[in-house]
């Protein structure tokens, strides 16, 4: 990547090499981080949030949606134009993201972990005895519908999917697709690999159930002819002195085993 940080804070470091591709960027969690959080990356701030829009808009950037086409197409994606996603569904992409995308008229996709929908993030709690936040339940996630934005998979019970039995993976990626589109009455076409954990024999269940894209999040834009189930995204957060130590905390938290 010539250099470039694997974390995205502004528009200046990436501009370059974003209108080279379609740069897909990814966030977890929006707003105010709650006592005793560990894992301090996967939060942005609202106001920090606020400036990525405002500064995509005013540089002539919208949003597009996940698509098969024209990555898989030898012509040069449209330029411009970026997809915001965020992984596992918390309600607070719902509290302090709803407005600002509406303000600058940016469209977005949560990855929603299907048999969490309300809950609590035990997966983290597990992992890394992270403070607890709640996912959007079913109301919410009509509300995010409603406003235009759009849903894709996330697993079930968001594994690791390389870390358990073939079948057991298979289940968890087409029994994520047919919940949501059963709860929801919407087709899911598009799935994000928990942790970015995937490998070829991952990504084949994942186009067996019948996705059309799937996320990783290994850093980069995304060219023609890209594979559409191993599409790469740059992890939006906030600046830090220490990218070093700060992408050796991150790789260890989506690599982490179970």
């Amino acid at each position: 990547m010539n250099g470039l940080p694997r974390f995205y804070t502004s528009l200046r470091d990436f501009r370059s090499v974003f209108d080279t591709g379609l740069p897909i960027l990814t966030y977890h969690k929006i707003g105010p981080r709650p006592p005793k959080v560990r894992m301090k990356g996967l939060y942005v701030s609202e106001s920090l949030f606020r400036r990525q829009l405002t500064e995509w808009a005013q540089a002539g950037w919208t949003t597009t949606q996940l698509s098969p086409s024209p990555l898989t197409h030898e012509a040069s994606p449209p330029q411009r134009q970026l997809v915001i996603t965020f992984d596992d569904g918390f309600e607070n992409i719902l509290q302090y993201g709803l407005a600002p995308l509406a303000q600058n008229g940016f469209h977005a996709i949560q990855f929603l972990i299907s048999d969490r929908l309300g809950a609590e993030n035990d997966w983290e709690q597990q992992l890394a005895q992270e403070a607890p936040v709640r996912l959007m339940d079913v109301s919410q996630i009509r509300e995010w519908l409603a406003a235009g934005h759009d849903i894709g998979a996330h697993t079930r019970t968001h594994p690791q999917l390389t870390k358990i039995p073939i079948s057991k993976a298979r289940e968890e990626i087409q029994g994520s697709r047919r919940q949501l589109e059963d709860l929801f009455g919407r087709p899911i076409h598009h799935f994000c690999y928990p942790y970015g954990d995937w490998s070829p024999a991952v990504r084949d269940l994942v186009a067996e159930a019948g996705f059309q894209t799937a996320c990783t999040v290994e850093p980069g834009v995304n060219t023609a002819g890209i594979d559409p189930f191993g599409l790469k995204r740059f992890t939006a957060r906030y600046r830090s002195r220490n990218w070093g130590s700060l992408a050796a905390t991150m790789r260890d938290w989506f690599q982490c085993p179970h």
